[in-house]
């Protein structure tokens, strides 16, 4: 029996099956392939943050070990699999890496520095806090897929943009999260970043009249929404258990309020003690209670006299990264996320006072809060 007709068939059936395929890594959307590159960007830029972090934990002064780290290997691998997963041979999207921080058709990743002055971004440029990730189809990788035969389907197949790599860069840039300000007296000389200080677990007060004769102004807070004003139909209760997104908000005014009232502490505290929010900037134990949480305020000149409830505008003249070890506040529970509230150690008893225990600050003014980390990454480019 002769055979050739058969595998004449079979052959063309594997071709039209192989093109088939590559038509549909194709269809991979423009907006996809762009949502993808930021997705990414922000991923490895989170672990970038998170070995900051760790460094800080672990030993301070070897900060610049991270930073420093122009690979960044860890990340890297983050930012592919959030693209392509385990599974690169069936991706529709890809990403090639060769740990250089040049884009050329062997890489698609570099990690480098964002500069908050002039908005710029530079690759290969420390102290290193942001990743710039370019996407393809798979279909048009010259690694992976097949390359300009991918961009000859595309062409026929009607899909409107061939070779389209889009761009995307993620930073940590400084920003202020936290809903309550220091005092400048709070940041003391030997303190400022990149030190990071271990310090007496501190108990930080609103009223100057509840210190003992040793504190100072540097144990006083005050509750602040940032740059929003509080309005009749949004309080501060509503803006700290929304979680908003940080602010940047270095020499600019903030609204601050030294009210009495514990209301906002237990907003706060819940909020610390649910360890879903803002999972990625708190430290648990092995029980997986929340035991330390990292924010980034904002440090002003604080009046005077006691600062009354009602909210005024104070400057913010520096950003202090501390870390709140414990809050207590009496009475009902505070805000609720997904109708669950959370609540205070049992060892707070009836104490009403927000602690930390580490902190590092940095003058609006000084060069060197381009170096400052942030806690959260976002796309700035």
């Amino acid at each position: 029996m002769d055979t050739t007709y058969i595998n004449t068939l079979l052959v063309v059936f594997l071709v039209v099956a192989a093109l088939a395929i590559d038509v549909g890594y194709l269809y991979v959307s423009e907006e996809d392939l762009h949502n993808a590159a930021e997705t990414a960007a922000l991923t490895g830029t989170q672990v970038i943050k998170q070995r900051i972090q760790e460094q800080i934990h672990a030993d301070p002064s070897k900060i610049r070990n991270v930073t420093n780290d122009t690979v960044q290997t860890s990340a890297r691998t983050a930012a592919i699999d959030t693209v392509s997963g385990k599974h690169r041979a069936v991706a529709l999207m890809d990403i090639v890496n060769n740990n250089s921080n040049q884009l050329t058709t062997s890489n698609d990743i570099t990690v480098g520095f964002w500069n908050i002055s002039t908005h710029t971004y530079t690759p290969g440029a420390s102290p290193v806090n942001a990743m710039q990730v370019r996407t393809r189809r798979t279909a048009e990788s010259d690694t992976v897929g097949f390359g300009s035969v991918g961009a000859f389907i595309a062409r026929i197949s009607g899909v409107e943009k061939f070779h389209y790599t889009p761009e995307a860069v993620a930073a940590f840039p400084p920003r202020a999260n936290a809903n309550f300000a220091l005092c400048m007296e709070a940041c003391e000389s030997s303190c400022t970043y990149p030190n990071v200080c271990s310090i007496p677990e501190r108990k930080m007060v609103r009223d100057p009249s509840d210190q003992r004769k040793e504190q100072s102004a540097g144990n006083l807070y005050a509750y602040t929404s940032l740059l929003y004003p509080p309005t009749g139909s949004t309080n501060l209760s509503d803006l700290i258990c929304m979680e908003l997104p940080p602010q940047e908000v270095c020499g600019k005014q903030i609204f601050t309020s030294g009210s009495a009232d514990n209301g906002w502490l237990r907003d706060m505290e819940s909020m610390m003690y649910n360890p879903n929010a803002d999972k990625s900037n708190k430290e648990m134990d092995g029980n997986g209670d929340v035991r330390g949480w990292w924010v980034i305020a904002p440090v002003t000149k604080c009046s005077q006299g006691r600062q009354e409830g009602a909210f005024e505008g104070r400057a913010v003249s520096a950003y202090a990264l501390v870390r709140i070890s414990k809050i207590c506040a009496s009475g009902a529970t505070g805000c609720k996320q997904n109708y669950t509230a959370f609540d205070g150690p049992g060892s707070c008893g009836n104490d009403n006072s927000l602690y930390i225990d580490r902190i590092s600050c940095i003058s609006c003014s000084s060069e060197k809060l381009l170096q400052f980390p942030g806690l959260h990454p976002v796309v700035v480019k």
